[in-house]
C-alpha cells in the first residue's frame, strides 16, 4: 500500500471510529493532558494506578501530561481495544500482528514525530536499528533496546548436572543433549528430562533458519548471505533431523508425555530437568530467579541478529488524540532512567528498593510483588537496574552480544502480508494440526512431514512464498 493509500486508510479509520479524535489536535502548550499506556505484564490494577500517579508527578513537569498505565498480557484483550476505538495513546504491541495493524490503518505513521519529538532516543539509536520498523517505507513502530540478537539451546538443571558430573560446556548439540536426557531419565524418575517451556506444547526455536515470518516463510540459513531462496521451516533439512531426534526420543520416555497439550505453563519449575530456550546474556540468572532451582544453558546455534528481534513493538494507535504528547513521553522512556525504572518497577520503597543506588534493585522483603512488569517490554531495557542476583556488567555484556552477532541476510524485511492473508490463516489452520505434534514426537516424521507439506501447499503455501520472495528480492535490491 503506497503513501496516499496509507494515508486514506488512516482517515478512514478515524471517520469511522467515533471514539477516536483526529490525530491533529493539539493541547495548549499549557494545558496538561492524560495519556493511556498499553504495556505487557500482570501487574495489578490497584497497583499500576499507585504508579500511574506517583509517574505523573514527573511527566507532568517533564512534558505536561500525566500517565495512565494499564497492564495485560490477553493479546484478544488489546487487539479488541485497538480495533474499537478504545483511547489508547502509547501501546506495545506485542504478539499482534503488526502488518495487520498498518494495513487496516490502526496506527499513525511515525517518521516525522520521531525526529521532532524524540531527539534525545534518536540520538542513542543505531541507523540499522530501524530498519524493520518500517511498512512501505513509513515507520509505524518504535525502536526498542535490548536482546537485539539470539541465541538458542537448552537450560538445565544446575544441580543435577553436578551430581551426574557433566559440566554443561561438554553438551554441543543433540546427540550430546540425549546421552544427558537418558542419564536423568535412569538415576531421576520423579523428574521428566525435556519439557515444554510453556503450556501447550511451546518451545523456543533451536535452528539455524533466518524466520521472517511464524515458520511459514523462512531462509534456511540465516547466517548464509547468498541464500535469499525463501521456504518454509517445515521443508529444511533441520527442522525434519529435529523432528527425528524428538519422536525417538519420545519412544525412549526422555519427553513429558503430555508435552504437546499440556496446560502447565512452568513445568521447569517443578517437574521438568530441561527445556529450549533462546540464550542471550544474563539469561540464566533470570531463569533461575523464576523458576526456584539454579539453571545453567548449553547453546547449540549461535547469535543471530534479525528482524523479529527487531521490530519493534511500541506504537501509537490512529485515534491517539495528542501524538506528540505521546511521542515525547516514549522519548522519556527510552531515554530518562528514572521514569523507565519508575514504569517498569514502580515506587521506590513501594514496589522495589535499591540493593546498590543506581544499579541493582530487588523487591523489599514481605512485599508480594504485584506490579513489576516484563522490563524487556518497555523501550530499552539497557538503561534499567538490574535485579538483585544478576550482575549489572550484563547490560553491558547485551550490548557486546548485539554487536558482535551475526546479521541474518533479510535483516531489516518485513513481510506485508495483505495480500496474502487468506493463504496464511489457511497455513496457520494446518500447522495448528501437526506442528506441535511433530516437534513433541507424537507423530513418525516419515510419514507426517510429507503429509503436513501437501496440506500447506493446498492451503497456498506457494503463493505466500512467491509473494514473499518477490518482496525480499525487492528490498535486499534496494540495499546494494
Amino acid at each position: 500500500m503506497k503513501r496516499k493509500k496509507m494515508m486514506a486508510a488512516v482517515l478512514a479509520a478515524l471517520m469511522t471510529c467515533s471514539a477516536f479524535t483526529p490525530a491533529v489536535a493539539v493541547k495548549a502548550d499549557d494545558d496538561v493532558v492524560k495519556l493511556k499506556i498499553w504495556v505487557f505484564g500482570e501487574g495489578s490494577t490497584e497497583e499500576c494506578e499507585k504508579v500511574s500517579e506517583a509517574l505523573s508527578e514527573i511527566t507532568r513537569e517533564k512534558i505536561g501530561a500525566e500517565v495512565e498505565i494499564y497492564q495485560t498480557i490477553d493479546t484478544e484483550k488489546l487487539n479488541l481495544a485497538m480495533t474499537s476505538g478504545e483511547k489508547l495513546d502509547l501501546v506495545c504491541a506485542h504478539n499482534l500482528d503488526r502488518s495487520g495493524l498498518v494495513s487496516s490503518g490502526m496506527l499513525l505513521p511515525l517518521d516525522d514525530l520521531y525526529t521532532e519529538y524524540a531527539p534525545d532516543a534518536a540520538a542513542m539509536v543505531k541507523e540499522e536499528d530501524t530498519k524493520a520498523l518500517y511498512f512501505d517505507d513509513q515507520m509505524y513502530f518504535l525502536p526498542s533496546n535490548g536482546d537485539k540478537a539470539r541465541a538458542s539451546g537448552v537450560m538445565m538443571r544446575k544441580d543435577i548436572l553436578d551430581e551426574l558430573g557433566i559440566n554443561a560446556d561438554d553438551i554441543k548439540g543433540m546427540d550430546d543433549f540425549h546421552d544427558v536426557l537418558v542419564k536423568v531419565k535412569e538415576n531421576y524418575p520423579d523428574l521428566y528430562p525435556l519439557v515444554p517451556s510453556w503450556g501447550g506444547g511451546g518451545m523456543q526455536k533451536t535452528f539455524h533458519i533466518d524466520d521472517i515470518y511464524n515458520g511459514l516463510v523462512v531462509l534456511e540459513n540465516g547466517f548464509d548471505p547468498s541464500d535469499t531462496t525463501i521456504t518454509s521451516q517445515y521443508e529444511t533439512q533441520e527442522w525434519k533431523d529435529f523432528c527425528n531426534y524428538m519422536y525417538q526420543w519420545n519412544q525412549e520416555g526422555l519427553l513429558m508425555p503430555d508435552a504437546a497439550t499440556s496446560t502447565d505453563n512452568s513445568p521447569m519449575s517443578t517437574v521438568g530437568f530441561a527445556d529450549y530456550e533462546n540464550l542471550i546474556p544474563g539469561k540464566e540468572a533470570d531463569f533461575s530467579k523464576g523458576n526456584g532451582h539454579e539453571f545453567v544453558s548449553a547453546q547449540f546455534v549461535e547469535p543471530l541478529k534479525d528482524t523479529e528481534r527487531n521490530k519493534g513493538i511500541w506504537c501509537i494507535p490512529a485515534g491517539c488524540e495528542y501524538p506528540e504528547k505521546a511521542m515525547e513521553l516514549w522519548n522519556l522512556l527510552y531515554s530518562d532512567k528514572e521514569v523507565a525504572t519508575m514504569a517498569a518497577y514502580g515506587i521506590e520503597g513501594v514496589n522495589y528498593e535499591w540493593v546498590e543506588e543506581g544499579s541493582v534493585v530487588k523487591i523489599p522483603d514481605g512485599v508480594k510483588d504485584t506490579y513489576t512488569t516484563y522490563e524487556w517490554a518497555w523501550p530499552n531495557l539497557n538503561i534499567l537496574p538490574v535485579f538483585e542476583g544478576k550482575d549489572p556488567a550484563v547490560r553491558q555484556e547485551l550490548e557486546e552480544f548485539n554487536d558482535s552477532a551475526a546479521r541474518a541476510t533479510s535483516l531489516g524485511f518485513v513481510l506485508d502480508t495483505s495480500t496474502i492473508m487468506n493463504e496464511i490463516t489457511a497455513c496457520n489452520n494446518v500447522k495448528q494440526k501437526y506442528e506441535t505434534p511433530l516437534q513433541w514426537g507424537a507423530l513418525d516424521p516419515e510419514e507426517a512431514i510429507p503429509e503436513f507439506i501437501e496440506e500447506l501447499e493446498a492451503a497456498g503455501l506457494r503463493t505466500i512464498h512467491e509473494e514473499a520472495q518477490r518482496q525480499l528480492d525487492e528490498y535486499l535490491a534496494k540495499q546494494k
